[in-house]
C-alpha cells in the first residue's frame, strides 16, 4: 500500500478537489472556491508525521479485580539497531496534562519482556526524546505511556505510575557521555490504542505549539472558529486538533441531507490570548434556489438556551477563557416539504467588545425524505433535537387508573380521595374512600384531618392575628388539574395562597407572605393537625418506618437529606415536605453530599425552624415552625407545602399476583419454562450492553422482545437518569453544555474518563464485565427531554413494555412524562422501581419510600431492595417495603427476602441470580391465587386472626379455599391458634381440611386441626390451607 506524505497546503487543496468532485458525482452545486468551504465529512489521513494511528487490539485487564496496566496507548518503534544505544523522537502529539508526570514502559513486542535500559530526555505534551538499549534479535518496541494501577470494580479508583528510573547506571553513566546526534535512531511507525474506542484519532491528536502559533500568525485575529463535521465530536478544551491545523483556514462547510432530516454540526471557538465573554450567536435563514427559504425559526444553537425540563424557553450566556476551545452545536430542521437543492446560511458568532465572524454552510438538500428526521440512526446527531421536547406533557391526558380532577363548590375530587378548601385556600379537610385492603374504593369518607390548616404568625406578645380572606373560585383549564388563589390579609401581612390539585393527589401550595410595615414575630407556623387514626405510622425525619412515636423533635440540617414526613394508616395517609423558592432536587444513591438539600429559608430560618410532633387531645398535631424574626415592611417569605395525599390507587392483586418477573438476560423460552411473565433486561446485556443508553444492537433487541411477545411476554429495559454511559453518541456534545447536564466533579475513575475528559465531571458506575464507564448527569436538566423522548422512540419502534428504574433521580414530573409516553403506545406499561436503602449516611438518612412517594402513582411495583433489613418489625415492612400504604404491591430483593414474612404482604423475591421463587409461583398457580381476595392483618374485619402479637396473618380467599399465609417475627418456635370468623369465611369448620401444603425448599406438607395450635418454626413462617371438604 503506497502512503502519500503531502505538504499542509497541498493536503489542504486535495481535500477541496474530492469535496467539489464529489458534490459534482452527486448532483450538488459547485460552491465558489472563494467561499473557503469544505466538505463535512472529508476524509482524513490516518497517518501524522509518517506515524500511523490504528488500534492495536490487545487485551483488556479483568476491570473486576484490581490491576496493574501498561494502558490503553502506546507507540510501536522500529529499529534496525540491536546493541549499544538507540534514539527516538516521540512525535507522540499528547493530550493529557502533566505528560512528564507519567512512567514510560519499553516492551520488545518479539519477547514481552520489559526494556530497563532506557533513559527519558524530554518529555511535553507535542513530543519526547528517549534513549534505548535494543535487544539482540529485536527490532520492534512498544513504548506505553500512560501505564496505571487500579481498584477495578463498580467505582474504580485509578492511579497513573509516576516516572521511575529503571536503566542500570554503568549503561545510564556511558549513554550519558554520548552525542545524541551519533546514535542511531529509531522510527515511530504507528501509535496505537487498546481498541477503536480508545483512540485519540482525529479529534484528539493535538496541534503542536509551533503549528499553532504558525497558524495565528498567518491568520491574525482575536479569536477563530473551526467548523466541523457532527461525526467528529470537538472534545479538547485545551488543545486545538492537528486536522485543523492541517486544513488551515476554512470558513464553512458543505453537507448534504434528506427532506425531513435534522441536521446537526458544530462549530469550536478558540482565543489564543484573550477571553471572549458573552458571546452572541445569530442564526439567518438559509436561502436556497429560486428564493426558497429554511426560515431561523428551524435553527437553533444548543449551547446558548432550548426548552427545559418543564416546558420553558431559557437563553445561556457563554463565554470562553482565553486559550481555550468550546465546541457550539448546531441543529437545522429541513422541512420534510422543503424544495430539493442547494441552501445557504451564515452563523453568525459576536463576542462581546470584539467584531463579530461568520460560519457559512451550504447543505444540499435531496429529494429524498428520511423517516423520524433521522432518529433511527443515533449516530447522525438528530436525536440532539430531543433536548427540546416537550412531549409528554399534554395537560389533557391522564394516565390510568386515575380519573380527571373535578369540583364542585369549594370540594375537589380525585381518584379515591376529596378536598375541601377552607376560606383562606387551604385544605379544611382530607378524606379518602379507600378500603382497608386498598383493592377498592368506598362511598363511606375517611377523614385524615382532625383540624383545618392554617398559616399561624404568633407575634412577639403571643397574639395571633386572625386572616381576613378573599372569595376566591377554583380553575381549571384541563382535566388534569385545578388551580385557586386567594389573597389573606392581618394588619401586619399580606399572605398570597396559590394551591394546585393533580389528578394523582399531589396538592401543591405556594404561600406567598408580605410584609406590610415592620415587625418582629415569635413565630410563624403551619401546624396540620392529623386525626390520630390517620397518624398510625410514621416515616421520614430520622425515623425509620414505624409505628408513630408519642413525640418528635425535628431541625433542619444539611447533612440529612429530610424535609417533612408521611403519617398515615393502610389507607388514608398524608406526605407533605417543606420546600422555598430556591429548591433543587438533591442527588441520591450514594451521592447526595455532592449536592444536598438547599435549606429553604422561610422554614429553617437561620436553624431556627423545624417540625415538632406531638398529641394534641384529640389529634396528632405535626407542627411546622420556624422561629423568631424581625421582618421590615416589603419583605417577603415563601412557605411553600406540598402534600401528598395517600393510597394513590387501589392496587390490582390479580394482576399483582400473576406478574412474574425474570430479572435476567435469558432466552424466551427458559422465562416461559421457569413460570416467568415479564423479563427484565439490565444494562451490560447483549441487547442492551450500556448504562442508560439502549440505543446499540438494536436489531437484535427488537428480535429479542419481537419472539417474547410472541409468546404472550413482556419485556423491559433498564434505562433512567442517574449516571450516562460513556458510549452514548451526543457524549461530547453534552459535555459542550458545560454543567447543564453533567454533574461538575473532580474526574478520576475509569481510565477513558481520565485520558478523554480529564476534568469537569463525576465518575459514577461501572460495569466491569462490558467495561462501561459512566458520569453522573442531572435529572432536573434537558437530558430529561431526550430522556422522555428515547422512551417514546423506543415504545414505538422496539415495543418496549415498560421499565425497569433503579433508584430515580428525577422528579415526578418526569415520572407523569414517562407514563404519559408509554401508555401511547402500549397497551399496559409496566414500571417498576428498585431501590437500594437510601436510609444511610451517604444519602442523607432518607427513606426510600419517602424519596420516591412522589413517583409511586406512576409506578407498577417496587423492588425494595439492596440493604433493606428483612429483620425489622411488622410496621417497617408494611411503610418500608411493601407498597400497600401507597397503593402499589412490592418484591423483596435482599439476599432473596424473606419468603413466609413476604408472603404476608403479597411479595416474593424475583427470579434472579441464585434466588428461586419457583416454587412459591408453583403455589400461587396451584391455588390460583390471582383469582383470590387478600386481607391482611391490618384489616381490621381478616377472618383469620392471632392473638399473638409476634405473628402476622394474611389470608388469600377464595370460595371454600382460603390460603393463609403466617409470618413469624418471634426468637422461638410459637404455638398460635387461628381465632377463624366461620361466618365471614363461608365455611364449616365440621366440613373443612387444614394442610400445609409442600413448597419446595420451605416447608413439607403437613396436616392439622383447626381446633388445635399451629406450630409456627422461629423467626420463619408455615403456609397453611383451608379447603371445604
Amino acid at each position: 500500500m503506497m502512503t502519500f506524505n503531502f505538504t499542509s497546503t497541498a493536503r489542504y487543496l486535495y481535500y477541496i478537489l474530492l469535496g467539489v468532485l464529489t458534490l459534482f458525482v452527486n448532483y450538488q452545486c459547485t460552491v465558489a472556491s472563494d467561499q473557503n468551504l469544505l466538505p463535512a465529512d472529508a476524509p482524513l489521513s490516518t497517518t501524522i508525521d509518517g506515524i500511523a494511528y490504528h488500534s492495536g487490539n490487545w487485551a483488556h485487564p479483568d476491570y473486576s479485580e484490581s490491576f496493574t496496566s501498561l494502558g490503553n496507548h502506546r507507540l510501536v518503534i522500529e529499529s534496525s539497531s540491536d546493541t549499544g544505544a538507540v534514539f527516538v523522537h516521540l512525535d507522540w502529539r499528547r493530550r493529557d496534562m502533566q505528560p512528564g508526570d507519567k512512567r514510560m514502559i519499553l516492551i520488545n513486542a518479539l519477547t514481552q519482556d520489559t526494556v530497563r535500559n532506557m533513559m527519558t530526555l524530554e518529555v511535553n505534551n507535542d513530543f519526547g526524546n528517549i534513549i534505548f538499549e535494543p535487544q539482540v534479535g529485536s527490532s520492534v518496541y512498544y513504548l506505553y505511556y500512560l501505564p496505571h494501577t487500579s481498584t477495578g470494580k463498580y467505582y474504580p479508583k485509578l492511579t497513573y505510575l509516576p516516572p521511575v528510573q529503571t536503566a542500570d547506571p554503568v549503561w545510564a553513566e556511558r549513554v550519558a557521555t554520548i552525542n545524541r546526534m551519533e546514535l542511531p535512531s529509531g522510527k515511530v511507525t504507528a501509535a496505537e490504542s487498546i481498541d477503536d474506542f480508545h483512540s485519540f484519532f482525529p479529534m484528539e491528536v493535538i496541534a503542536t505549539r509551533d503549528e499553532v502559533e504558525a497558524f495565528t500568525t498567518a491568520h491574525p485575529q482575536s479569536y477563530y472558529l473551526f467548523p466541523e463535521s457532527r461525526h467528529r465530536s470537538i472534545r479538547m478544551s485545551h488543545f486545538l486538533p492537528y486536522h485543523w491545523m492541517e486544513r488551515g483556514m476554512v470558513k464553512g462547510l458543505v453537507d448534504q441531507v434528506k427532506r425531513g432530516e435534522y441536521y446537526t454540526f458544530q462549530v469550536g471557538l478558540y482565543s489564543p490570548t484573550y477571553a471572549m465573554n458573552n458571546i452572541d450567536v445569530s442564526l439567518t435563514s438559509l436561502t436556497g434556489n429560486d428564493g426558497a427559504m429554511i426560515e431561523a425559526d428551524r435553527l437553533t444553537c444548543f449551547n446558548t438556551g432550548g426548552i427545559d425540563l418543564n416546558g420553558k424557553s431559557f437563553a445561556k450566556s457563554v463565554s470562553v477563557p482565553a486559550g481555550q476551545v468550546q465546541a457550539f452545536w448546531f441543529g437545522i430542521d429541513i422541512p420534510v416539504d422543503c424544495q430539493p437543492g442547494t441552501y445557504q446560511g451564515s452563523f453568525i458568532f459576536h463576542p462581546e467588545s470584539e467584531k463579530p465572524d461568520t460560519c457559512l454552510l451550504s447543505l444540499q438538500i435531496a429529494a429524498d425524505t428520511i423517516a423520524n428526521h433521522g432518529d433511527d440512526d443515533p449516530a447522525n446527531m438528530t436525536r440532539l433535537r430531543w433536548l427540546n421536547s416537550t412531549l409528554g406533557t399534554d395537560p389533557d391526558f391522564v394516565v390510568q387508573p386515575f380519573l380527571p380532577v373535578t369540583y364542585e363548590d369549594n370540594t375537589l375530587h380525585v381518584l379515591g380521595r376529596d378536598i375541601l378548601l377552607g376560606s383562606n385556600g387551604l385544605p379544611e379537610q382530607i378524606t379518602t374512600h379507600f378500603t382497608e385492603e386498598v383493592t377498592d374504593l368506598t362511598e363511606t369518607p375517611q377523614a385524615i384531618l382532625a383540624k383545618p390548616v392554617n398559616l399561624v404568625v404568633t407575634n412577639a406578645d403571643g397574639r395571633q392575628p386572625d386572616w381576613e380572606s378573599q372569595p376566591y373560585t377554583i380553575q381549571q383549564d384541563h382535566p388534569s388539574a385545578a388551580t385557586w388563589s386567594t389573597v389573606n390579609e392581618t394588619d401586619a401581612f399580606q399572605m398570597t395562597t396559590r394551591g394546585r390539585l393533580e389528578y394523582d393527589g399531589m396538592l401543591d401550595y405556594h404561600l406567598v407572605l408580605v410584609a406590610r410595615k415592620d415587625v418582629d414575630v415569635k413565630d410563624i407556623a403551619l401546624p396540620v393537625a392529623y386525626r390520630p387514626e390517620a397518624a398510625e405510622y410514621l416515616v421520614g425525619l430520622g425515623y425509620k418506618g414505624e409505628r408513630r412515636p408519642e413525640r418528635v423533635d425535628w431541625h433542619w440540617y444539611v447533612e440529612y437529606h429530610q424535609e417533612g414526613v408521611w403519617m398515615g394508616a393502610v389507607n388514608k395517609g398524608l406526605q407533605y415536605v417543606l420546600r422555598d423558592e430556591n429548591y433543587e432536587r438533591p442527588l441520591n444513591t450514594n451521592f447526595y453530599h455532592n449536592k444536598p438539600l438547599n435549606m429553604p429559608p422561610s422554614w429553617f430560618n437561620d436553624g431556627q425552624g423545624g417540625i415538632r410532633i406531638t398529641r394534641q387531645g384529640e389529634a396528632i398535631v405535626a407542627d411546622n415552625y420556624s422561629g423568631k424574626r424581625t421582618i421590615h415592611a416589603g419583605d417577603t417569605l415563601h412557605f411553600n407545602i406540598r402534600f401528598l395525599i395517600t393510597p394513590f390507587k387501589p392496587i390490582n392483586t390479580e394482576k399483582h399476583l400473576s406478574t412474574r418477573f425474570v430479572h435476567e438476560y435469558v432466552p424466551v423460552d427458559s422465562a416461559i419454562a421457569w413460570g416467568g411473565t415479564v423479563i427484565n433486561v439490565h444494562h451490560a446485556k447483549p441487547i442492551n450492553p450500556y448504562i442508560n443508553y439502549p440505543f446499540f444492537a438494536l436489531d437484535s433487541m427488537k428480535a429479542y422482545i419481537d419472539e417474547a411477545h410472541s409468546k404472550g411476554v413482556k419485556v423491559k429495559l433498564y434505562n433512567t437518569i442517574r449516571e450516562l454511559t460513556y458510549h452514548a453518541y451526543e457524549f461530547f456534545a453534552l459535555r459542550s453544555l458545560g454543567d447543564e447536564i453533567f454533574n461538575d466533579g473532580d474526574g478520576g475513575g475509569h481510565s477513558w474518563l481520565q485520558e478523554h475528559l480529564e476534568d469537569h465531571y463525576h465518575s459514577a458506575w461501572h460495569a466491569t464485565e462490558v467495561n462501561d464507564a459512566a458520569i453522573l448527569d442531572k435529572g432536573t436538566s434537558r437530558w430529561t427531554n431526550y430522556y422522555i423522548e428515547g422512551l417514546n422512540w423506543l415504545a414505538k419502534n422496539q415495543e418496549i413494555d415498560g421499565l425497569y428504574l433503579d433508584d430515580i433521580a428525577f422528579s415526578r414530573e418526569t415520572v407523569k412524562r414517562i407514563a404519559s409516553v408509554m401508555n401511547r403506545h402500549r397497551d399496559e406499561v409496566v414500571i417498576d422501581l428498585h431501590s437500594a436503602n437510601q436510609y444511610n449516611p451517604r444519602d442523607g438518612y432518607i427513606n426510600s419510600v419517602f424519596l420516591y412517594m412522589e413517583h409511586i402513582p406512576y409506578i407498577s411495583r417496587l423492588w425494595f431492595g439492596e440493604y433493606f433489613n428483612y429483620n425489622e418489625a411488622p410496621d417497617y415492612w408494611i411503610t418500608e417495603v411493601s407498597g400497600i400504604p401507597f397503593g402499589v404491591g412490592g418484591e423483596m430483593l435482599e439476599k432473596g427476602g424473606h419468603p413466609f414474612r413476604g408472603l404476608v404482604y403479597g411479595m416474593t423475591t424475583r427470579k434472579y441470580s441464585t434466588f428461586d421463587p419457583r416454587p412459591v409461583w408453583k403455589l400461587f398457580d396451584d391455588f390460583g391465587i390471582a383469582q383470590s381476595r387478600m386481607e391482611g392483618y391490618w384489616v381490621e374485619n381478616n377472618p383469620v386472626k392471632t392473638s399473638n402479637p409476634r405473628v402476622r396473618i394474611t389470608i388469600y380467599r377464595k370460595p371454600d379455599q382460603v390460603l393463609i399465609a403466617i409470618g413469624s417475627w418471634s426468637q422461638t418456635n410459637e404455638k398460635v391458634r387461628l381465632d377463624i370468623n366461620w361466618q365471614t369465611l363461608g365455611m364449616d369448620p365440621q366440613k373443612v381440611t387444614l394442610t400445609a401444603p409442600a413448597i419446595a425448599g420451605l416447608q413439607d406438607a403437613t396436616t392439622w386441626s383447626v381446633h388445635e395450635p399451629v406450630l409456627v418454626p422461629a423467626n420463619e413462617g408455615i403456609v397453611l390451607e383451608l379447603r371445604s371438604k
